[in-house]
């Protein structure tokens, strides 16, 4: 538990992830599961304390990465559905995992617990791409099964494909949290926790883990039949129709434990048959520690880097805290070289929270605006991922390298059109004085990558600033080939005359 202070970064977005976003909430057993399943393991070998070394070398290399992938950005898009920052949190998970296990128990126990080390991938159960993909289409699936249902039940319902009106303001909405994955994805890994358990060959093993899923599926159908002939029979009692929600959750939770209860039965049954299990394996001698000095130096050395990384961790709560309290950020120049700044606003979140603050500047000699935006917040930020996330594709997409007078600033531009406008973009990350993002992409993947923030645990510094700069056009109609050098004309006489780097200075958000 102390160590965890060595990858707090991912163990906060973990966290985080799992307080926001039911679909993922279920990887929040997950760790309990595993080290329960280890601990089982472990006693089994008489609590053998054999650790190796090199338990410490993959844990050192999972901190690096982990504290590297905090201070920068690097994000891989493939096809614009599935997108990953890396190294991905599963990974940490079991790297992490299987480093304490070897660290402390040794070779054997590692390769005895190989399954609840590699089931911490399970921490993020479901990944973004599967709602794109599965998740909203049985969304649709739910609220069709369940519309049929009413029809042949005599009811007209409204033609809103996911909303079932039986009366103008009595109702039920077919929501993507309705659709069962939550319920077949939990069946699915209690599956595979009781296929290990019970040590099922992988062709029993198989099936019994997708006929969990199904089950899981077809109780959902179930219940929302179910719940369907509660709306019918409630149409003339009130009461029951305010506390349709709850009458929801009964439901669910009835049909949920009779799924676990077949699920269960079938699964004792195919115990029971010696052939569809591996043959059990034999209590191991009990051993007790031979090295009891070098199991302590390996506490010692865990307990010294996680104090390192807790006082890091402490020092930059502090320094969020401080960012927080400031209600707003400081105003952007009002001129740069010779453009003038004509006007400035915020973006903010509901919360009042400043993401970028923007100032638009023109030039006497040219007629078209740049505008100019910083965030005070954001350590890191990838304005394309964002657009790519919202499924608005650019029509063309570039790196370039603009002269400054402080010297080169690396950028990444991307241009679009939503048919009123068509503009410019062009993405950077400022520290210390220098600006550079690279973006590439080829045909199926993008990647994005900003550089490291430098400094060492508990050091303290001036962060990474996004920028982001926007040229555009009510000119929609015309070919991106012919617009795209004269917005970018604009940015380079813009970006010519700017010190980048010392206007973004004052809003690292690091102290």
């Amino acid at each position: 538990m102390a160590g965890l202070f060595t990858i707090y970064p991912t163990a906060r977005q973990l966290l985080l992830l799992w307080g926001n976003d039911d679909l993922k909430s279920m990887g929040a057993v997950v760790p309990l599961i595993s080290m329960a399943l280890i601990l089982r393991v472990w006693r089994r070998l008489g609590w053998e304390t054999e650790g190796s070394w090199w338990g410490f070398a993959m844990l050192a290399v999972t901190v690096a990465l982990v504290y590297i992938q905090s201070q920068t950005l690097f994000v891989v898009m493939v096809n614009k559905h599935w997108l990953v920052q890396l190294p991905p949190f599963p990974v940490v998970a079991i790297a992490y995992t299987a480093s304490m296990v070897l660290l402390f128990g040794g070779w054997r126990l590692l390769r005895e617990a190989w399954f609840p080390v590699l089931f911490m991938g399970a921490v993020i159960p479901i990944p973004q791409s599967f709602t794109n993909l599965v998740d909203l289409p049985l969304q649709h699936a739910s609220a069709t099964v369940a519309r049929g249902f009413a029809h042949l039940l005599g009811e007209q319902l409204t033609q809103d494909r996911l909303r079932l009106m039986f009366t103008p303001e009595y109702g039920m909405f077919i929501a993507p949290g309705c659709n069962g994955i939550r319920g077949a994805i939990t069946l699915g890994m209690a599956a595979l926790v009781v296929g290990y358990l019970y040590r099922f060959r992988w062709w029993v093993f198989a099936p019994v883990v997708a006929g969990a899923v199904l089950l899981g599926y077809l109780f959902n159908f179930l219940r929302l039949c179910l719940l369907v002939v509660y709306y019918k029979l409630t149409l003339q009692l009130p009461w029951f129709q305010v506390r349709a929600k709850q009458g929801d959750y009964v439901i669910g939770g009835v049909l949920f434990v009779c799924a676990l209860l077949i699920f269960f039965a079938l699964a004792n049954k195919l115990r029971r048959d010696p052939a569809d299990t591996l043959p059990p394996i034999a209590d191991q001698p009990v051993r007790r520690p031979t090295h009891a000095r070098a199991y302590l130096a390996r506490v010692a050395v865990v307990l010294v880097l996680a104090a390192i990384f807790a006082g890091d961790t402490v020092h930059v709560i502090r320094a969020e805290k401080l960012n927080t309290m400031q209600v707003d950020a400081a105003p952007l120049p009002d001129q740069l070289g010779n453009w003038h700044k004509v006007r400035q606003w915020d973006d903010r979140l509901v919360t009042g929270w400043i993401v970028y603050t923007w100032a638009e500047y023109q030039s006497p000699d040219l007629a078209q605006k740049v505008a100019l935006g910083v965030s005070p917040r954001l350590s890191q930020h990838d304005a394309e991922i964002c657009h790519l996330a919202r499924g608005e594709d650019p029509t063309w997409h570039g790196h370039r390298d603009i002269p400054t007078p402080q010297g080169v600033v690396a950028v990444s531009e991307a241009m679009y059109n939503n048919g009123a406008l068509q503009w410019l973009e062009a993405a950077s990350v400022c520290q210390n004085g220098r600006c550079e993002q690279y973006s590439g992409e080829n045909q199926h993947v993008t990647m994005v990558v900003a550089p490291p923030e430098g400094r060492l645990p508990m050091q303290s510094s001036r962060g990474p600033v996004p920028v982001l700069l926007r040229v555009e056009t009510t000119d929609s109609m015309t070919p991106v080939e012919q617009m795209r050098p004269r917005l970018d004309a604009a940015l380079t006489a813009f970006l010519g005359q700017a010190k980048l780097g010392d206007t973004a200075m004052p809003y690292g958000h690091r102290q």
